[in-house]
């Protein structure tokens, strides 16, 4: 058995009416919250949406994965996130999907994720 590896941008719960700021705003807050401080160098923005059992997600687009990592560690360690967050990965050339809700990690199938 080998090991996951984290194949794409993560996605974290967002309104279905949440803009694009707005949601940007609340990510903020989450690896404010996760790091203690935002980086100068940190660029990020809203990308594609999803939708699984009628809860809305966004794609948080940030080319630094180190980033992403600190929010999944985070969530998954203190379960504090009012937003879930969703990362899409590999084992073994096998397609995994997770949803981090409220400090607890689960798997679900891939093709529950629907892109709008």
């Amino acid at each position: 058995m080998g090991i996951d590896i984290v194949s794409s941008y993560i996605l974290v719960e967002s309104a279905s009416t949440e803009s694009n700021d707005e949601f940007c705003t609340g990510v903020k807050g989450m690896i404010l919250q996760a790091t203690g401080r935002i980086p100068d160098w940190l660029e990020y923005s809203a990308g594609a949406r999803f939708v699984r059992n009628d809860v809305q997600f966004r794609e948080f687009a940030c080319i630094a994965g180190s980033v992403s990592m600190h929010l999944i560690y985070y969530d998954g360690r203190n379960g504090s996130f009012e937003r879930a967050i969703i990362y899409r990965s590999k084992n073994d050339d096998v397609p995994r999907v997770y949803e981090i809700r409220g400090g607890v990690q689960s798997e679900f199938s891939p093709d529950e994720l629907r892109i709008v």
